[in-house]
């Protein structure tokens, strides 16, 4: 879409410089132009990065109302979300130590969430951010969980719509109708924006940037992946 108006622009500007406008029509549509992008990028901001708008307390309980949504969804698909980027599928739930699958995955979730706040607080310390306030992490961390919710929403209606779509929670290419095309697709998309809303998190919290803001966050979610997953399977 953005490129879209990109594009627009480009044509405007040639045919100014060409002639083919009057430089008032030229401003007029400029204008226009402009008020028709500002809702879109717009939009576009708040789904990368809502902590511009939402963040602390009301971060936090968002975000915690979309983990025990996320954990109760993957009770229906019989999912479970070992890591802070990760997620499994069986064929039915057996777990002794928990034997609720609600709250075999609420632990998951929670764990993992709770990695990433304590990696990217030390993260931002390492790199001498003095002010920092943890409900700022906790809460923006949280929130970042909402694209995971939409995957695995999606997951389940993939699922429900065409169940030999995965067999054994991998994909199975065989008679996919174009619908489901588009919801893997979507999914695909979810696993990239919860990327970028983990990063925007980071950036928001920590007040990093440039170079300490990439280094940071790479070596902080490498590191939550790497301790949560074994923390997250520790009943199994």
């Amino acid at each position: 879409m953005r490129q879209n108006m990109t594009n627009e622009q480009e044509r405007l500007d040639t045919m100014f410089r060409e002639n083919k406008i009057s430089g008032a029509d030229y401003k007029l549509l400029s204008q226009a132009l402009a008020k028709k992008a500002a809702p879109i990028n717009a939009t576009f901001s708040l789904l990368i990065n809502p902590f511009q708008k939402i963040a602390g307390l009301p971060a936090l309980v968002l975000g915690l109302v979309a983990i025990l949504s996320m954990s109760y969804l993957g009770t229906l698909g019989n999912m479970s979300f070992p890591g802070a980027l990760d997620f499994s599928v069986t064929a039915t739930f057996v777990n002794h130590k928990i034997p609720s699958a609600f709250l075999f995955n609420v632990y998951q979730c929670l764990v993992s969430w709770l990695v990433v706040v304590v990696a990217l607080l030390i993260s931002a310390k390492i790199l001498q951010q003095k002010y920092i306030r943890i409900m700022d992490f906790m809460g923006t961390v949280a929130l970042s969980r909402l694209p995971s919710l939409i995957f695995v929403a999606l997951y389940i209606a993939v699922r429900r719509l065409h169940p030999s779509t995965f067999v054994k929670g991998a994909l199975h290419a065989s008679h996919i109708s174009p619908v489901i095309t588009l919801l893997i697709l979507i999914m695909n998309l979810c696993s990239l924006w919860q990327i970028v809303t983990y990063f925007s998190a980071f950036k928001e919290s920590s007040g990093l940037t440039g170079k300490k803001l990439w280094l940071g966050y790479i070596i902080a979610m490498t590191l939550a992946e790497t301790v949560s997953m074994p923390l997250a399977t520790i009943f199994v």
